[in-house]
């Protein structure tokens, strides 16, 4: 499966990622305000829910846009989209299988923040990438 995000006004805007993710892993954690209190005989818990995250390595990030690919630069390359996905009202939809559009979770992004991607021998590059579900939906098959 071949991974692909849509962004921007209406999602028109396509990033199309070349390979599957690196190293991914899906996982939940309690919202903010839950708690949970262990004593000797007893337990209780206070959850107000539950948040989906998904992270993963995208590597072969080319400078220049190819024909399928969106590469480092240009208005809808993963630059901007870095740029503009940083506000945190800015939703996205990750798509697991960019064959299947229709499948998708809403996400925003948590990682990269800040500071340059890697930069393979290749001279393409590589960023880890935190993304944490916005609609209730795990991300599954990670």
């Amino acid at each position: 499966m071949i991974p692909q995000i849509t962004w921007g006004a209406a999602f028109v805007n396509s990033l199309v990622i070349e390979y599957p993710l690196d190293n991914p892993v899906s996982y939940s954690e309690d919202k903010p305000g839950s708690s949970t209190t262990l004593g000797q005989n007893a337990a209780a818990s206070w959850l107000t829910g539950v948040d989906y995250y998904l992270e993963g390595d995208i590597r072969h990030i080319a400078t220049n846009h190819g024909p399928s690919v969106r590469g480092w630069d240009g208005a809808t390359g993963w630059g901007a989209f870095l740029e503009w996905a940083r506000d945190a009202e800015n939703l996205f939809r990750w798509i697991p299988d960019q064959d299947v559009p229709g499948t998708f979770v809403t996400a925003r992004l948590i990682e990269p923040r800040s500071g340059p991607p890697a930069l393979e021998n290749s001279f393409r590059r590589t960023l880890h990438l935190k993304i944490q579900s916005t609609d209730g939906s795990a991300f599954t098959g990670y």
